[in-house]
């Protein structure tokens, strides 16, 4: 079995999406990266011959089981109707201050035909063929089988608080993901050569605090690695009043965004009921902010890897990372408006910021001409301008220019640069924590600084739920 750590670097690393657009030999500078990540989905000749060779590079190679697809997949099938039922719940709460027996009998009727659902998605899967896609590329981690059914339920919004979940009747299907576990390292879906010579990640699967500590704990054989899925946290949209800590309650004194809020409770969970050193991946984190908080939760793991596809997403969809001010994402349109008020044009030191703009070099003045952009210009007014006139933004900013379609020399390196500058921003984050993860003193002083820092320029509710989270990952983490 591959060891972990390998190379320092695997203390605290955060892991590309294996692409051409991430490691291209032709392009060099994509190669500034430290971990690829492959989802057997994805797995074919060229990505086998690509991994072969980032590996050879030393860079860390995880094979991922492309199983976050399947489970919104099945979440989506069942979201009208989970989502009518939440609506009710809530309505009802708010009138009642309590449920009705009619509405947690739906919800248990709901589940049950959830998880039934799950279970069929994987009775029919082949399975033995999805580790061989993921074997083929010899990586050092893979991700192990797993059951879908929490992650769904979070994502159809059956596991929000109104309903009072009990981490009791989750049990069954962390379980059931330990069985597939230990199933596959017996050999008995095939690749037992194969996976002797690679190390296995158990996903673990919870909704909050509870949940996450009662998985942890029923970990009677400590596995080769331990996989955390944030993948249904993190795409939360709900807004909370108080968060469950074992048999305490935190209240809130106003209404917060959960999503950094359960992620922090999760990832406590899982640590104090863990007690162990065993190497941690983190799956679908790519906030900024959320990385440096994780970082002290997680100091007592001898390795811990972060995946997302966020720095690509985020990058099409017009959002840029920052670390000058604060570890923030940014709306792109909004930085450049402040940019032409300000009359200071944009700069960053990442490589591939650098790099772009060598070779396509802004012209912020004239921008700033044409629009008629002055210091007293309302930031709104110029934001829509910046969207409007798309063509005079690829010509003077073409950095901040919106994604289309088309193969021109421009974007098709700003698909890759501007990627890579949010990646850059992570792996920078990532290399702080490295430095400090084993020094907790040190480490909480840092984080408190970065807290404070996200909220002289973060939004007023999501700087509070940063803030909150830090307090509440202080007062609970457990010592080892």
């Amino acid at each position: 079995m591959t060891s972990i750590p390998r190379y320092k670097r695997d203390k605290y690393i955060f892991i590309s999406n294996l692409s051409t657009l991430t490691a291209n030999p032709d392009d060099l500078i994509t190669l500034n990266r430290e971990g690829y990540l492959l989802s057997e989905q994805f797995t074919n000749s060229k990505k086998i011959e690509l991994a072969h060779w980032v590996k050879k590079r030393n860079n860390l190679l995880i094979s991922d089981n492309g199983n976050f697809s399947r489970m919104k997949a099945i979440a989506k099938a069942f979201e009208k109707e989970a989502g009518t039922l939440l609506d009710s719940a809530l309505e009802m709460f708010d009138a009642q201050g309590k449920l009705s027996t009619n509405i947690f009998k739906a919800r248990d009727d709901l589940i049950a035909k959830i998880a039934t659902a799950c279970q069929e998605k994987t009775g029919k899967l082949e399975l033995a063929k999805i580790i061989e896609r993921q074997v083929i590329i010899k990586p050092h981690y893979l991700i192990g089988l797993e059951d879908y059914t929490i992650p769904v339920l979070m994502l159809c919004g059956l596991m929000d608080p109104v309903f009072q979940p009990k981490a009791e009747a989750v049990k069954v299907f962390q379980e059931n993901t330990c069985d597939l576990y230990k199933r596959q390292l017996a050999g008995e879906f095939g690749n037992r050569k194969e996976l002797d010579k690679t190390a296995k990640f158990l996903v673990l699967h919870a909704y909050d605090y509870s949940s996450a500590f009662q998985g942890a704990k029923q970990l009677t054989e400590i596995p080769e690695a331990l996989a955390i899925s944030f993948g249904g946290p993190m795409s939360s949209r709900r807004w909370i009043t108080s968060l469950n800590f074992g048999d305490k309650i935190e209240m809130f004194p106003e209404i917060l965004p959960e999503a950094y809020l359960i992620a922090t409770a999760l990832a406590m969970g899982v640590v104090n009921g863990l007690n162990s050193d065993v190497p941690i991946h983190v799956l679908g984190v790519g906030s900024p902010i959320l990385i440096a908080l994780i970082g002290q939760l997680f100091n007592q793991s001898r390795a811990v890897s972060i995946d997302s596809t966020a720095p690509f997403k985020d990058s099409n969809t017009g959002k840029l990372y920052g670390s000058r001010y604060a570890f923030l994402k940014m709306k792109m349109n909004k930085v450049a408006a402040y940019a032409l008020i300000n009359n200071k044009p944009y700069t960053s030191r990442t490589p591939y910021f650098k790099r772009f703009e060598q070779d396509f070099p802004s012209n912020w003045s004239a921008l700033r001409s044409e629009l008629g952009v002055t210091t007293s210009t309302d930031v709104n007014i110029v934001v829509n301008m910046l969207e409007s006139r798309q063509d005079l933004v690829e010509t003077h900013i073409p950095f901040f220019s919106r994604m289309r379609s088309g193969n021109d020399p421009m974007i098709e390196r700003l698909r890759i640069d501007r990627a890579g500058h949010n990646y850059w921003i992570l792996r920078n984050i990532c290399v702080s924590i490295r430095k400090k993860i084993q020094q907790p003193e040190n480490m909480e002083k840092w984080m408190k600084y970065q807290v404070e820092r996200y909220k002289k320029v973060g939004s007023d509710k999501w700087s509070k739920a940063v803030e909150t989270a830090f307090e509440l990952s202080i007062k609970y983490k457990k010592p080892h």
